[in-house]
This record gives structure tokens, C-alpha cells and sequence, in this order.
């Protein structure tokens, strides 16, 4: 069975603000949210992943 993993963030569930996908390095991929380096007000990431679709799947899986 093969489950698709959508590709659309969902809003943090700590603050309720958008997220974004941060790349670091060839296969390091996590999301947080977008107050936690901008204004240093919400602590919200996720789990670090190897690709984009994993690290969005640990994101959405926890809201």
C-alpha cells in the first residue's frame, strides 16, 4: 500500500503560525515554525528527516 504524504505544511500547534522547511546540508531536513527563529517565541520543530516528504510527514503527524 502505498500512502502519498502531502507536501502542505500545517500551521504550528503550539502558536497556530505558519512553518517552513529548513535545509541543511545534502539530506538534512526539518520544519519549525516561523516565529522560533524569527522572534525567538516559539520553541515548535520537528524531527530531522532525509528527505523533504519525511521531515513534512513528522511535522503534520504530530499536529
Amino acid at each position: 500500500m502505498n500512502q502519498t504524504v502531502p507536501d502542505t505544511l500545517k500551521p504550528c500547534n503550539k502558536c497556530g503560525s505558519r512553518a517552513e522547511l529548513i535545509k541543511s546540508g545534502s539530506r538534512r531536513y526539518w520544519v519549525q515554525c516561523t516565529r522560533y527563529a524569527g522572534n525567538g517565541n516559539c520553541n515548535a520543530i520537528g524531527a530531522q528527516a532525509d528527505n523533504k516528504k519525511e521531515a513534512i510527514h513528522n511535522w503534520n503527524s504530530t499536529r
